[in-house]
């Protein structure tokens, strides 16, 4: 359809306009996919067979997949055509792509189908700007909240599914796969991550990944991780202090259901620190204040969660504060006019063409050379459906 020369002489207006026609495109291809692999497993039904196995077998040997994976595509094909029928349309239209799709079905699968349909109805609706990591946080937050119930009962099932897995990589390396609830994980992640920049303030100059690496050898051969303690984040709405199951978000994790949260305060040393949010969850100001700069600080990595490029998900922790309006140019150094931005996006701000504004404490809008802006706005630290009471009951 477009030569290496056609495309060899599009300006950057038309580079980006050709790649999102293309993905509308590979969307409307794969939504035609999804309904001839459905069709499949009708012509091939096999429910004694346990699941999609003869259609995935003949699917995988005429595309060259192998078994398990055309079977996973047949039966998400066949979840997608029947409970799903709005989302397939979306994806012919190309408002959304086949991952999202896939990851609807996937996060869904323990809920009841009309539960299921009120998901699809309420994602498909806020479809738009989410990245796909946000896509599949929002999906498992809102399965949470739908059945806040079924959510404590769900973790309780899958709690027996804990395991380690080894896979290996190219030139020697592998991969250590850990399946676990995701407050220990957490947990785990933070000693990692702070035993790994100790090292780096003792001299280390191999980057944080690498530490990390390393870290958890020294922990699990050589028992180096005793005595290292990390705080763990927990913000919930205030009717769960009251008894609602409402759950909660674990600051770096996602969705908690109540009895994950309740774990935490009865089997941890916590540290509580309140967190006042507005109507919609959104972070407005972390108490407990001591020292001015590091609570700022503090703030700003609540409030923003992650690098506020948009489509960028490093961690607001390993990101640096960025001064929107710089400093010699007025900027002063408070909340409206900081905000996190992984260091690669801290060099491309001061880019040519490049501009940034926070037109609010926590939304920002870049500009980019051709002229076309994205916003990126707060996301909320607990996600609410309905905005709660006005005054927050005292705690």
């Amino acid at each position: 359809m477009f030569t290496a020369e056609a495309v060899a002489r599009m300006s950057d207006v038309e580079v980006l306009d050709l790649l999102r026609d293309l993905e509308r495109q590979r969307a409307a291809l794969d939504a035609v996919q999804v309904r001839a692999l459905a069709r499949m497993a009708e012509l091939r039904p096999d429910r004694d067979a346990g699941g999609h196995r003869f259609a995935g077998a003949e699917v995988g040997a005429a595309l060259t997949w192998t078994p398990a994976h055309a079977a996973s595509r047949v039966a998400n094909a066949t979840r997608l055509t029947t409970v799903f029928p709005s989302t397939v349309d979306a994806l012919a239209a190309g408002h959304i792509d086949l991952p999202r799709a896939h990851a609807l079905a996937e996060i869904t699968t323990t809920l009841s189908d009309d539960h299921a349909g009120e998901v699809e109805t309420w994602i498909l609706a806020r479809a738009e700007h989410k990245t796909l990591d946000r896509w599949r946080h929002a999906l498992r937050a809102k399965k949470d909240r739908i059945d806040p119930e079924g959510a404590d009962r769900r973790r309780e099932q899958r709690r027996p599914d804990r395991r380690v897995d080894l896979y290996a990589a190219e030139d020697g390396m592998a991969h250590l796969d850990i399946h676990d609830t995701g407050e220990r994980l957490r947990a785990v992640y933070l000693i990692l991550d702070k035993l790994a920049r100790t090292m780096r303030a003792h001299g280390a100059t191999d980057p944080l990944d690498t530490l990390r690496a390393d870290a958890l050898h020294e922990i699990v051969v050589n028992g180096g991780g005793r005595g290292v303690s990390v705080e763990l984040h927990v913000a919930v709405p205030y009717t769960v202090l009251l008894g609602a199951h409402a759950g909660g978000t674990l600051h770096g994790y996602g969705s908690l259901p109540n009895t994950a949260i309740k774990e935490l305060i009865t089997t941890h040393d916590t540290t509580w620190r309140r967190i006042i949010t507005d109507p919609v969850g959104k972070v407005l100001e972390v108490s407990a204040r001591r020292h001015p700069g590091t609570d700022l600080a503090r703030h700003i990595r609540l409030r923003d969660q992650t690098c506020r490029y948009p489509g960028c998900h490093r961690p607001a922790t390993a990101c640096e504060l960025d001064h929107t309006t710089p400093h010699s140019h007025g900027g002063t150094t408070s909340a409206p006019n900081l905000g996190c931005l992984c260091p690669l996006h801290h060099k491309l701000k001061d880019q040519p063409g490049w501009h940034l504004k926070q037109t609010r404490p926590g939304r920002f809008v870049w500009t980019t050379p051709t002229g076309a802006t994205h916003i990126v706005d707060q996301e909320p630290l607990v996600d609410y459906d309905i905005p709660p009471p006005r005054q927050p009951a005292p705690f």
